[in-house]
C-alpha cells in the first residue's frame, strides 16, 4: 500500500534511482557488517537449499503461527505427542520433565534460526512419543522386563577420541550386538505382523531424516558417520530423557549450571528396557556393545541401570581432542543458529564440558573394579585396531576367534580404500585447528595436564 501510494508522486526514473539506492546501501551495510565484525564471530556454514528455506520459513517463525515455531512449552508438546501417538498417554515416570523443562527454555531464549527451530521441536516431539509408545508396548507384554542383560560392553571418552571406530568394531562381533540408529529411534515395531516391511518402513524414515541433515549440513558427513542401519550412539535413546543431542547440545553445555546438575539415573534404567525390548525382538541374547561419549560424565548413573557393566575408557591427546570437538559442536550450531556463532565462546564452553566429564569418569574409574574397566590410547588404535580390540577381549574375558578377527580386517580394508577414494575425489576429511576456538595448548594442558600425566604414561 505504502509503496503504491509513494508511486502517485515520483517518475519512473526516480524509482529506479530509489531503488538502486537502497539496494547499494544494503550492499555497503552488508560489506560493512563482514568487515567489521570480529574474525571470531562466523556466519552458520549451510548449503544454498539450507539458506533458501530459511529465508520461506522465516515469516513462519517470526509470526509463530504454527506449532514448530512457537516456544517450547513441555505441555503442549506432550499434548501433540499424544494426539500422534493415537491417544496414549503414559510417559511412564517422571524424571524427564525438569531436564525437558530447563533445556526447552533455553532453547527459547536461545537465537535459533527458523531451520534449528523446527529441528528442536521435531526432536522433543518424537522423544516423547517414543516414550509413549514404549510405555504402551510394555504394559501389554510385561514379560519383556524378564530379558537378561548381562555384563554390557560401554565404550566412553570425550567426543572425537576414537569412540565410534572402535564401537564399529566391537560391533562385528557375530557374538555381540549393537542397536542400529533407527531401533534407537523407535524401538517399536509400527507393523508387528510383518517384521520384513517394518524394518523397512522405519529404516527408510530415520534414513530421510539423516539426508535432510546432510542436505543443510553436507560436512557433517566428514565429523561424523551416520546411517539408518549402522550402530550407533546410546543417547539416540536416551535422549527420551536426557535432551542431549544434536539440537540442544551446544546450549546445553553452554549453561553447565543446569544440565551438570542432573542426576539421571532412571534415565539408565529406562534405557535397559529398551534394550530388553530389542533383545525380545531378535529372539536371542547376545553381548551388548554400547556407545556414547556422553556416558563418559555419567557413568555413577549408568551403573544404577546396567551393575555389571563393563566399561572402556578411549583416550586421546586432549589437544586434539578439544579442537576436534569444537569442530563437531561448531556443526551443531551451524544447523541450527539463527545469527553469528561466537568461536571463542564455543571454545570455552567444550574446554569447560571436556574439563568437567573426565574429572568425573576419573572419580568414577577410582573405585571399580580393574577387571570392569580398561583403558584405549587412540594412537594405538589408530595404529593397531586388530591388536587393540585383541587386548581389550583379554582384559575382559572375552573369546577372541579367528571368525571374528577376519570379519573385523575386512572391514578395516575397505573402510581404509574408502576413505583414501574420498581423498583422491577431492573429498575433505574433518579438519580443524584449536586455535579457532580461541584455544592455546597451554590453556588445554592447564585443565587437563593432570590427565595427560595419569593416564598417558
Amino acid at each position: 500500500f505504502f509503496f503504491c501510494e509513494f508511486q502517485k508522486n515520483i517518475s519512473p526514473m526516480d524509482t529506479v534511482q530509489l531503488v538502486a539506492s537502497v539496494l547499494g546501501a544494503l550492499s555497503v551495510s552488508y560489506v560493512l557488517s563482514v568487515v567489521m565484525r570480529p574474525s571470531h564471530m562466523v556466519r552458520p556454514r549451510l548449503s544454498f537449499a539450507a539458506r533458501m528455506l530459511n529465508v520461506a520459513l522465516t515469516p513462519l517463525a517470526y509470526f509463530r503461527v504454527v506449532p514448530p515455531f512457537k516456544p517450547l512449552s513441555l505441555r503442549s508438546l506432550k499434548s501433540q505427542a499424544s494426539k500422534a501417538a493415537k491417544g496414549l498417554k503414559n510417559f511412564g515416570p517422571d524424571w524427564y520433565e525438569k531436564p525437558y523443562e530447563q533445556t526447552m527454555d533455553m532453547v527459547n531464549k536461545a537465537n535459533y534460526s527458523p531451520i534449528g527451530r523446527a529441528a528442536a521441536h521435531d526432536f522433543f516431539l518424537r522423544r516423547l512419543v517414543a516414550k509413549l509408545r514404549l510405555e504402551d508396548e510394555l504394559s501389554r507384554n510385561p514379560s519383556v522386563l524378564q530379558q537378561p542383560i548381562r555384563k554390557p560392553l560401554f565404550v566412553v571418552g570425550l567426543p572425537r577420541t576414537g569412540t565410534t571406530f572402535l564401537h564399529r568394531l566391537l560391533s562385528l562381533d557375530p557374538a555381540t550386538r549393537a542397536p542400529r540408529t533407527y531401533e534407537l529411534f523407535d524401538p517399536v515395531p509400527r507393523n508387528p505382523a510383518d517384521p520384513v516391511k517394518d524394518k523397512k518402513s522405519r529404516v527408510r524414515f530415520v534414513q530421510k531424516a539423516i539426508d535432510q541433515l546432510h542436505m543443510c549440513v553436507p560436512h557433517f558427513q566428514s565429523i561424523h558417520e551416520v546411517g539408518a542401519e549402522l550402530p550407533e550412539e546410546c543417547m539416540m535413546s536416551i535422549g527420551c530423557d536426557i535432551p542431549m543431542l544434536f539440537a540442544t547440545f551446544h546450549v546445553l553445555i553452554g549453561n553447565p549450571e543446569v544440565s551438570y546438575s542432573w542426576r539421571p539415573g532412571q534415565a539408565y534404567k529406562n534405557y535397559r528396557r529398551v534394550l530388553q525390548l530389542l533383545q525380545e525382538q531378535a529372539g536371542e541374547e547376545k553381548r551388548w556393545t554400547l556407545k556414547c561419549p556422553v556416558h563418559l560424565g555419567l557413568l555413577e548413573f549408568l551403573v544404577e541401570g546396567f551393575p555389571d557393566a563393563r566399561v572402556v575408557w578411549t583416550h586421546r591427546d586432549p589437544k586434539q581432542a578439544v579442537g576436534s570437538l569444537c569442530s563437531f559442536v561448531r556443526a551443531t550450531q551451524d544447523m541450527h543458529e539463527g545469527g553469528l556463532i561466537d568461536m571463542h565462546g564455543l571454545g570455552k564452553d567444550v574446554e569447560g564440558f571436556a574439563e568437567e566429564w573426565i574429572r568425573r569418569a576419573d572419580r568414577f574409574m577410582e573405585g571399580r573394579n580393574s577387571e570392569d574397566t580398561c583403558s584405549v590410547m587412540y594412537t594405538e588404535l589408530i595404529k593397531d585396531p586388530v591388536g587393540t580390540v585383541r587386548s581389550i577381549y583379554k582384559d575382559m574375558g572375552y573369546e577372541f576367534t579367528e571368525e571374528y578377527e577376519g570379519i573385523m580386517r575386512e572391514y578395516i580394508r575397505k573402510n581404509k580404500e574408502e576413505r583414501e577414494a574420498k581423498k583422491k575425489k577431492g573429498g575433505k576429511l574433518h579438519e580443524y585447528k584449536l586455535k579457532d576456538y580461541g584455544l592455546e595448548d597451554e590453556v588445554v594442558e592447564k585443565g587437563l595436564g593432570w590427565y595427560r600425566a595419569k593416564y598417558f604414561n
